[in-house]
């Protein structure tokens, strides 16, 4: 959830990006072997350049604890079972592949997801209130200059993700998310016919 409370006067803008439709977009020679990639996620890696000081100091907490995570290319919905590129600024490198062969793969299947038509796109102005859904969607901020902005951000801990397969997502480095609140099951048919 992502909530405006100082926007700027133009630029700022937020993509997000549909992860489904970029997985079904996928030829099926590049769907086949995502099915079965993993990718590590991590912090550490220099997503910007700092323009000033205090996006120096923000860089330095950002990255003060480290963590690396294998995560699936592709993960699946735990409630649709839809199947979603599941990578993004954070996928650094292709499990078993190298530097230069993993960044290709990841460009290329990120291109997939930024195309234009899996887009929507939030102006901001104060007091709008956007809700998404992390585990099927990418969302950016784009460079907004030196323009005054302020978004504040909640999100809901949710389930480990799963590929394919069923084999979820591990830690490699740093913290699991174990200290988390868990968020409540999904409620069933059963469950609504016991409370009426």
């Amino acid at each position: 959830m992502l909530r405006g409370i100082v926007t700027p006067p133009y630029g700022g803008n937020t993509p997000i990006a549909n992860s489904a439709a970029a997985y079904r977009d996928l030829p099926e020679p590049l769907r086949e072997p995502a099915d079965k990639l993993w990718a590590v996620h991590t912090n550490d890696y220099d997503y910007a350049a700092p323009k000033n000081e205090k996006a120096a100091e923000h860089r330095r907490r950002f990255v003060s604890r480290k963590y690396r995570t294998a995560h699936p290319v592709v993960r699946v919905h735990p409630e649709t079972g839809e199947r979603g590129l599941f990578i993004g600024g954070f996928a650094q490198s292709i499990v078993g592949l190298g530097p230069s062969d993993s960044r290709d793969l990841l460009r290329i299947f990120q291109a997939y997801v930024t195309r234009p038509e899996n887009l929507v796109g939030v102006t901001w102005t104060p007091g709008d209130l956007v809700l998404f859904d992390n585990r099927i969607t990418q969302h950016y901020a784009p460079d907004y200059g030196d323009l005054p902005r302020l978004l504040h951000r909640v999100t809901v801990a949710g389930d480990v993700p799963a590929g394919v397969d069923g084999t979820l997502s591990h830690v490699l480095k740093g913290d699991d998310a174990s200290h988390y609140t868990p968020g409540a099951p999904p409620e069933t048919n059963s469950d609504r016919s016991r409370t009426g």
